[in-house]
């Protein structure tokens, strides 16, 4: 069963659809339900999903044969469910990103200056925690270690995530600098970059500039028949999904062009054992 963050996203764009088909507008639909366009618009985006009630007008208004209604009613019951993560007290730009990775089969992710999420030790994890205050109360640290711990679960899992990562040399570098950090972070870099569902690439600093100097990014893809491609991208203060699929596609030919100026796997492990032993 897909997660809520899913189930809230598949209603949304069949409604943005059964509305883009009865030649509708958004403005028409605020009115009809009474609320605002920025509501509306929320609905279809699946950020927030409809009333029982605002969904049995929408159903009536489109006229939906009883089997379709049916089909909508349960996966918004779905997709108000709270999901294992609604403990965490996630801001809602992330508790998205959560929601959606969880359904996830592949992540392909870059970073500059951090090194991947699901790739972190428990002490990187705390310790960039407890340097981002302006996001993660101190009173909070524990718990949001404790998420991407829980994140991390999948790596494990049976049908494991597959993990594709490009990082920047600097973020081994930025590691380096702290030796308390950096010894158990490369090595559990390196084992598991040797694992067949994990692929790790470093970007060498000798690559020169690049295709994504500006910032970091995620991509995630789903089991074919379920959800297009979305991005995620992040910054100091918040972070946001991409569904747009001109954009996704952008960045996933971002993506291609950093593996390609990448190191190999195995030289990638070289250079993190040399900052190892530096």
């Amino acid at each position: 069963m897909a997660s809520p963050t899913l189930q809230r996203k598949t209603l949304g764009a069949e409604l943005r659809k059964l509305r883009t088909a009865a030649g509708g507008s958004i403005e028409q639909v605020a009115e009809l339900l009474g609320c605002s366009t920025g509501k509306v618009s929320h609905i279809e985006t699946g950020r927030n999903s409809p009333s029982k009630t605002e969904l049995m007008v929408l159903m009536d208004h489109y006229s939906l044969p009883s089997d379709h209604r049916k089909l909508l009613e349960e996966t918004r019951q779905e997709a108000r469910k709270r999901g294992w993560w609604s403990t965490y007290r996630l801001p809602s730009w992330f508790r998205d990103y959560v929601g959606m990775e969880t359904d996830a089969s592949r992540v392909r992710t870059f970073e500059i200056e951090l090194l991947p999420g699901l790739l972190q030790t428990e002490e990187y994890m705390r310790a960039i925690n407890v340097l981002g205050s302006h996001i993660t109360d101190p009173s909070e640290v524990e718990r949001q270690v404790a998420l991407r711990l829980e994140r991390q679960k999948r790596l494990r899992a049976e049908e494991p995530l597959e993990v594709t990562a490009v990082i920047s040399e600097a973020s081994l570098a930025r590691c380096a600098s702290d030796p308390t950090l950096a010894i158990t972070q490369f090595s559990h870099l390196v084992e598991a970059a040797q694992q067949p569902n994990i692929l790790l690439q470093v970007l060498p600093f000798r690559t020169g500039l690049h295709s994504s100097m500006t910032g970091s990014f995620t991509l995630l893809d789903f089991p074919p028949e379920t959800w297009p491609p979305t991005a995620y991208q992040e910054y100091a203060v918040g972070g946001h999904l991409v569904d747009e699929q001109e954009a996704v596609s952008a960045l996933s030919t971002v993506f291609t062009h950093l593996q390609e100026r990448a190191l190999n796997v195995e030289d990638s492990i070289k250079l993190i054992e040399n900052y190892a032993q530096a």
